[in-house]
């Protein structure tokens, strides 16, 4: 596309009053991995997510001819870069109708930032998921705004509810209560402070997050003990009153798969999977920590919370590793199908991209992505 036709695209920042338009707008654009179109669905409210996981955001529109084409959620955060927090602008929920219109959106973001944002704010870093199956996107990645370019990949594994799975003895798994805060947030404050792109954590977020979470108290916290001392903590989150996945075609094999599937549910205790178009019943493992990263802590939790939620007919358990992570052993003994991201960090200056140390692990947020 020419710079001229570049002109008739402007960009505006929207408030609450356009959810309406953004929703009908993100509907359109369903996303497509192998045979299955999933609609990631954020009604009631999409700006209920970026308020849950930043200090500030923008939701930034692309107008041609004074209609909406696109928009995408900036959220300001506090996230960690080579050990150290830094300011971060996570860009997410990005969805652009018009063909071409990707590559202009990207280059009206790059130009923004870079005149305004980062010198007003002293922000210096972005950051986006892109799935490893969406060419296209990947395709606008690879035009370099922002000297962009990708640190690694993470994946959200969906470990599906079907069938019995025992609890391992070796750990002894209870509810947190108010008075393990500060075990807890020492366990996850020393975990995210390895991990690239990790949340800050000390104890007035954690109490922060808890109060504003919906549907969430110290009880979605699941502690693994081991000799009387806590050695893990993950805490469990039923995402679906702002958060939900649906499957909009399942292609020829996966809807005969779930016909049959369907047909076995009742006898063995599993929930019918959905029709196409109707949300997924999952819970999302918002954070955890274990001890010496150790997966066989992790395993135990989520056996735990398999047995739990597949009693109360849910369908998934939904939980993000960084990819080459061992943790990634712990989901080992379960049905789970994973998605890939691609981890994509751009800056304004290059120097600052020359100052990034390859990072060994990443993390996985499964609450925004």
């Amino acid at each position: 596309m020419s710079n001229s036709g570049h002109s008739d695209y402007e960009m505006r920042i929207l408030d609450e009053r356009w959810n309406g338009k953004l929703l009908q707008l993100n509907r359109r654009s369903p996303v497509r991995t192998g045979k299955l179109r999933i609609h990631f669905d954020r009604s009631p409210d999409v700006f209920t997510i970026p308020r849950l996981t930043s200090y500030r955001n923008r939701c930034l529109g692309l107008f041609r001819h004074d209609r909406l084409v696109g928009y995408v959620m900036a959220s300001y955060q506090k996230r960690y870069i080579n050990g150290c927090l830094s300011e971060v602008i996570y860009l997410g929920n990005m969805h652009v109708t018009e063909k071409g219109g990707g590559r202009v959106f990207l280059k009206k973001i790059a130009d923004r930032f870079t005149r305004t944002v980062s010198g007003q704010t002293g922000v210096k870093y972005l950051y986006a998921y892109v799935a490893s199956q969406n060419r296209p996107a990947m395709k606008l990645v690879e035009l370099g705004q922002l000297n962009s370019m990708v640190i690694g990949q993470i994946s959200m594994a969906m470990i599906m509810l079907c069938k019995p799975v025992g609890v391992s003895g070796l750990y002894s798994i209870r509810p947190a209560t108010m008075s393990d805060v500060d075990v807890i947030v020492e366990l996850l404050r020393k975990e995210y402070a390895r991990r690239f792109l990790a949340p800050e954590m000390c104890r007035e977020v954690f109490l922060q997050n808890l109060a504003r979470r919906p549907a969430f108290d110290i009880s979605n916290y699941l502690l693994a003990e081991s000799a009387g001392r806590v050695v893990g903590v993950c805490s469990v989150w039923d995402m679906t009153s702002f958060k939900k996945n649906r499957v909009l075609t399942y292609g020829l094999k996966l809807g005969l798969a779930r016909k049959i599937y369907n047909c076995t549910a009742p006898l063995v205790g599993n929930a019918a999977l959905p029709k196409a178009g109707t949300p997924f019943r999952d819970v999302t493992v918002a954070e955890y920590a274990v001890q010496d990263g150790d997966p066989g802590i992790l395993k135990t939790m989520l056996q735990y919370l398999y047995r739990q939620y597949r009693r109360k007919g849910y369908h998934f358990i939904i939980i993000g590793f960084s990819e080459g992570d061992p943790l990634n052993e712990a989901t080992a003994p379960f049905i789970r199908r994973k998605m890939r991201s691609n981890v994509i960090l751009g800056a304004s200056d290059p120097a600052c991209m020359d100052r990034v140390h390859r990072p060994l692990q990443l993390y996985a947020d499964a609450v925004q992505i």
